[in-house]
């Protein structure tokens, strides 16, 4: 009974999971709201299956007061459930097999702090070490906008399609454009963007060309959320999914917490409506847009990552570099992630946050890498020179081919994100400073000293070789919510044509203690 009662929490629109929307010429319709108390003490959590390399799966939560319960059924990629209202505290959420019985081992096993007053949306996607499956968490906006304007964000969810541009304009020629997003990685959110309350135009493009453009209605108060996938057919996807003040009642705080604002107004029958079939004309909502407030100020510039691979050699050694692909290492990054099974309790590793856009350059006078250390291979760098995207768009190499050099506009080494350094590979005359970075091996120890008087301590996951045009760029400089590192160099074959390699070698680190 009392996992009916739990169950009894989790109220779905038409019985089913939120349904999806492909994006065309069309109209998106707000889907998935729900009503729900605000009781004393809770928080609102739900979930969002954001991994097209997990299969569909069955959710389970425990944790203050909630037994193990399955919350939702058959969860597939693209799929996000309703609120559940709970005690504040940390939650346990589990994932198995769709169909497996609840006893049987867990997918994945994460936990989730749920503070009194909050709403949060954890998400799974594949941006972990080796592209595993990692769980993220989103903190959901429980303020209504203001009085005719609304709050909108946009998650990237769409895999291998490389980041994207968001643009919103009026069709209607009352506002002026709002670029929402640059560079949005997969595995990234931005910002809730201030739009005033009418129905805007949001341009999607990615990299490579794929563009497509969603109406979205936004209504006054209103606080949603634009995720973007992928479709079956590779195209881009979108569904507009109301955040918590819009979906549900604010929960109240604890005692003696800071209050958290009034829910929002009553929402109207037009800001429920079901999505709109593409083609078709959605009713528009009246305008109520307050002419009085400032513009929208401006999304955050973010810096573009490099375009293509680089070019670190001269052909000295003019020799085949064999791809050295990490066979091990893995599976304890893996299992971090996925439980190793059955029922005990090893205790589970917590969500970490979801990366917002904003520029990950560290600020003028910041701290910067000062050395990089390589026992293995018997490397010892100092004074790593600064590179930046060069007029090409492509990322700069040392002039030096004794010297290492860091990507300025990339995190640094030991803080989070992807923190990238390159060096050449040889010279005419032989070796230059990352000529054997190819035989590196997992395991292997990186040090890298700070200007702040800190090492930060790394160890090879893979060493893997890609052809120059089809370097993999949002796992070299995409987020992570954890200090992670590439060392890139030249590799493969020799072109005599270009006089160039034809590859370059990424060497995938992440932190040991």
């Amino acid at each position: 009974m009392e996992q009916q009662r739990r169950g009894r929490r989790w109220l779905w629109i038409g019985g089913a999971v939120v349904a999806v929307l492909a994006v065309a010429i069309g109209t998106i319709g707000i889907v998935g709201a729900r009503e729900a108390d605000a009781d004393p003490g809770t928080g609102m959590l739900r979930l969002a299956h954001l991994s097209p390399s997990t299969p569909a799966v069955d959710m389970y939560a425990t944790g203050p007061d909630l037994p193990l319960t399955e919350i939702a059924g058959g969860v597939a990629y693209r799929a996000v459930s309703p609120y559940l209202t709970e005690p504040a505290g940390t939650y346990r959420i589990q994932g198995r097999p769709a169909g497996a019985p609840a006893a049987s081992p867990p997918l994945f096993d994460v936990a989730v702090d749920l503070p009194a007053g909050s709403a949060q949306t954890a998400t799974f996607v594949d941006i972990g070490p080796n592209g595993a499956t990692q769980a993220q968490v989103l903190d959901d906006d429980t303020a209504p906008a203001a009085t005719g304007s609304g709050a909108l964000r946009v998650v990237q969810a769409a895999a291998e399609v490389g980041p994207l541009d968001v643009q919103a304009s009026d069709p209607a020629g009352r506002d002026a454009d709002i670029p929402v997003a640059h560079t949005l990685f997969y595995g990234s959110a931005t910002p809730y963007a201030t739009l005033a309350a009418h129905q805007w135009s949001v341009r999607l493009t990615s990299r490579p060309r794929k563009e497509t453009t969603v109406q979205v209605p936004v209504t006054s108060t209103s606080v949603a959320s634009l995720v973007v996938t992928r479709g079956a057919d590779g195209d881009l996807a979108a569904q507009l999914v109301p955040d918590a003040a819009s979906a549900a009642g604010v929960p109240s705080p604890a005692p003696g917490a800071p209050p958290v604002a009034a829910p929002p107004a009553p929402r109207t029958a037009e800001s429920a409506a079901p999505p709109v079939a593409p083609g078709s004309q959605a009713p528009q909502p009246p305008s109520t847009q307050d002419t009085s407030q400032p513009p929208t100020p401006p999304a955050p510039k973010i810096p573009s990552p490099p375009a293509g691979g680089i070019g670190a050699g001269l052909g000295g050694l003019a020799r085949d570099h064999v791809d050295t692909l990490a066979a091990g290492g893995i599976w304890d990054t893996v299992a971090g992630w996925f439980g190793a099974g059955g029922n005990e309790d090893p205790g589970a590793p917590r969500a970490v946050r979801m990366p917002l856009a904003v520029a990950t350059a560290p600020p003028p006078g910041g701290p910067h890498p000062t050395s990089l250390d390589i026992p293995s291979i018997g490397l010892d760098a100092a004074d790593p020179t600064d590179l930046r995207i060069d007029y090409r768009g492509a990322l700069q190499v040392p002039t030096d081919y004794s010297k290492v050099g860091w990507f300025s506009s990339s995190a640094v080494p030991g803080d989070p994100g992807s923190a990238v350094m390159v060096g050449h590979v040889d010279t005419r005359n032989g070796p230059a400073v990352f000529g054997r970075l190819d035989t590196l091996k997992p395991g292997d120890v990186i040090e890298v000293g700070r200007s702040d008087g800190g090492t930060a301590h790394f160890g090879v996951d893979s060493v893997e070789t890609f052809a120059k045009d089809n370097l993999p760029t949002e796992r070299v400089y995409g987020p992570t919510t954890t200090p992670t590192l590439r060392l890139m160099t030249c590799g493969g074959p020799f072109d005599d044509g270009t006089l160039n390699y034809r590859d370059n070698i990424v060497v995938f680190a992440t932190p040991r203690s």
